[in-house]
């Protein structure tokens, strides 16, 4: 299965595509950056080690995952627009 059409994918091939770590030397920090990127979260993920049913978005009622959190769940949006000029060090007048 490529990264087109994997779920790990995700993120990598459709959303976000400078992923360059360099700067950061932080492990810890590293690897929260790279689960977030594959999308593999203990929130998200948690339902296939507990077996439980997967968790829904409350608002959107879609499955939970990674990308709909950080980009495409609108009762999100302002947190999104705020985090992602932070990151870029754009002043978000926030």
């Amino acid at each position: 299965m490529g990264l087109a059409t994997s779920k790990m994918g995700e993120l990598t091939t459709s959303a976000i595509h400078h992923w360059t770590y360099v700067h950061i030397r932080d492990r810890r920090t590293q690897i929260l950056l790279t689960r977030l990127r594959i999308g593999h979260t203990y929130l998200t993920q948690r339902y296939l080690l507990t077996r439980d049913p997967q968790p829904c978005c409350d608002d959107c009622l879609v499955p939970l995952m990674v990308l709909h959190l950080l980009m495409e769940c609108p009762s999100l949006m302002d947190l999104q627009h705020r985090y992602i000029y932070r990151c870029r060090g754009i002043d978000s007048g926030v």
